[in-house]
């Protein structure tokens, strides 16, 4: 989950002229989450990962 430190660091070096790409870069985060902290509005940004799926598989056969 980004922290709102992370989101006004993100806004800051956008409208400083840094690259979407360059931004993700530096922070090890994707180019999507970095548009939705960009396009959101002040305070409303939330990003929850999804919880992954266990595999489904059989019991263990000799």
């Amino acid at each position: 989950m980004l922290i709102l430190e992370t989101v006004v660091r993100i806004r800051r070096e956008y409208a400083g002229g840094k690259a979407i790409k360059a931004i993700a870069r530096d922070l090890h985060v994707s180019r999507k989450v970095i548009r939705k902290a960009i396009r959101a509005p002040e305070g409303a940004f939330d990003y929850q990962r999804k919880v992954q799926p266990l595999p489904r598989i059989g019991p263990f056969q000799d």
